[in-house]
This record gives C-alpha cells, sequence and structure tokens, in this order.
C-alpha cells in the first residue's frame, strides 16, 4: 500500500514538472534554464528510473519469481540513479537560484551516488542483505524528488511551516527535510532499530 502511495505521487510530480521541458513552450523558460534544457532533461530522464523501477525492485514477487526483470531492472536503476546525481551538480552550478539550498542538493547528490554504488557493489559481492539496505537509502534519495514538492503542499493544508515567513528562507528548509527527516527515519529503521531490539 506504501508503495502505491509512493509511485501515485511520483507519477503526479513528474508528469507535473518535467512535461513541460519536452512539450512546453520553452520561450517561457529563463534564458539560463533555456541555455541548460537539455541537461535538466537528462537528469529528469534517467531519474524516471529511480523513481519507477525503484518500487519494482522491492516487491518480493518479482525477486522471486522473475530474477532476470529484477537483475536487468537493478542495472537501469543503477545506471539512472548515478548519471542524474552526477547531473545535479551541473544544474546546481548553472541554474539553481536558491544559494541556501545548494549544499543541501550538493551533500544529498553525494550520498545518493555513494549508496547506489554501495548496492551494487554489495551485490557483486553477494551480500544480499547490505544490498536491499542500501538500495533502499539510494531510493530514498531518489524520492527527494518526490517530498520536496509535498511539503508546500503539506504547508497549504496543515500551515506546519506558517512561522517561517521569508519564501526563501522556507524554500531552503524544504531542501533540506526533504532528504534529511526521511534518511533519519530509515537509519533508524535499518539500524537503530535493530540495535535496541538486540539490547
Amino acid at each position: 500500500m506504501v508503495l502505491i502511495v509512493v509511485v501515485f505521487f511520483s507519477v503526479y510530480f513528474y508528469q507535473r514538472d518535467t512535461s513541460f521541458y519536452l512539450f512546453g513552450d520553452i520561450s517561457e523558460l529563463s534564458d539560463i534554464r533555456r541555455k541548460f534544457r537539455w541537461w535538466i532533461i537528462v537528469h529528469f530522464g534517467f531519474a524516471a528510473f529511480t523513481l519507477f523501477i525503484g518500487p519494482l525492485q522491492f516487491v518480493p514477487q518479482i525477486r522471486s519469481k522473475f530474477p532476470k526483470v529484477h537483475r536487468w531492472a537493478g542495472r537501469f536503476y543503477i545506471v539512472g540513479s548515478i548519471v542524474s546525481a552526477i547531473t545535479v551538480y551541473v544544474l546546481l552550478a548553472t541554474t539553481y537560484t536558491l544559494p541556501g539550498a545548494i549544499l543541501s542538493l550538493g551533500l544529498l547528490a553525494a550520498i545518493w551516488l555513494f549508496t547506489t554504488v554501495a548496492a551494487f557493489r554489495f551485490i557483486k559481492r553477494g551480500n544480499i542483505v547490505l544490498h536491499k539496505e542500501f538500495m533502499l537509502r539510494s531510493y530514498v534519495c531518489g524520492l527527494a524528488f518526490v517530498f520536496i514538492r509535498l511539503l508546500p503542499e503539506i504547508n497549504d493544508v496543515t500551515g506546519v511551516f506558517n512561522f517561517i515567513e521569508d519564501d526563501v528562507m522556507r524554500r531552503t528548509v524544504y531542501e533540506w527535510i526533504c532528504w534529511v527527516y526521511p534518511l533519519m527515519m530509515i537509519e533508524f529503521w535499518l539500524v537503530w532499530r535493530k540495535q535496541l531490539i538486540k539490547a
């Protein structure tokens, strides 16, 4: 059920916020975004592998009944995540206009790269448990795309961030929360919870 909800929001926000770069009137874009439009398309295009292949990798029935599909999908996921994470740095250096969030997204991209490569290395070594754990971390990093778009929607309904009156500051807070909080929750589940159970 959780995966279905995640996929729903992924499809909704992806269609809403990326299709314009392919099918919209590019004259409405800023000069810098027109200049680096294809970098943006590459970033979003490869991120699609993360968003839409990622959930399938966590379905036990697919892993057990269709192992070849799982392996090939995993390869596409890894390539998509690596390319998308690397292009983040190009976009941060060129098209990004929120200075307070550059460090956040740069760090997120580094963690996304690290967790994805680590997941690949662990499966090559036959360590399935650590492979699964790092794949989950990698997927959560990719889901920052969804979380950053959910936060303003949540605020519209709840007003939880209304105490931050400055719009630039609020958007910067969103950029940090969209990946730091989810990764903290995943670390609690994967690491801290196990340690508490063993204690």
